[in-house]
């Protein structure tokens, strides 16, 4: 996880904007944002913007003392669609699982098919289906029972590839 990643998951949880954050630390929004893209934020200034984010050296959440984890970006590419009335996208929501690399070699099974399960902000699971053939890719919800045995089936690990001889 970078400092980047950990300084955005604080924003989204306490809902507070960068712009909002640099002026509580007594930056310019626009000095905030170049120091943030050149990666030159001292250690000292990372923790202070840290603890005025609420959030303490061990990087869990003050007040409910929840762990801050990064997005959890999917395998596959970004999926966008309507499913059930729901708009859901795939990089808005955390990757749980996905049967990529399922044989270890190949990234498709034989049919040309891989899945990924992803649940949302609101707790909502579903699978994004992914082909060869991008125009095949499509996305549909499922109840939490099938994302089980999902995970049961694949797992959890996110990142595969091929197995290493």
């Amino acid at each position: 996880m970078t400092s980047r990643e950990l300084m955005d998951a604080a924003l989204v949880k306490t809902k507070t904007t960068q712009a909002g954050l640099a002026r509580q630390m007594g930056w310019t929004p626009q000095n905030f944002n170049l120091r943030l893209n050149r990666n030159s934020i001292r250690a000292d200034e990372f923790l202070a913007i840290m603890d005025a984010l609420g959030v303490d050296v061990t990087f869990t959440m003050r007040e409910s003392g929840e762990i801050l984890k990064p997005h959890v970006r999917g395998h596959g590419r970004r999926l966008c669609g309507n499913c059930d009335k729901i708009t859901f996208d795939t990089a808005a929501a955390e990757a749980i699982s996905n049967s990529f690399y399922e044989d270890g070699v190949n990234e498709f099974n034989a049919d040309g098919e891989a899945t990924e399960l992803y649940v949302d902000s609101e707790g909502r699971y579903f699978m994004a289906e992914y082909h060869t053939d991008t125009s095949k890719d499509r996305l549909r919800t499922v109840p939490s029972s099938v994302a089980a045995a999902f995970v049961e089936k694949y797992g959890t690990q996110i990142e595969k590839g091929p197995t290493k001889e």
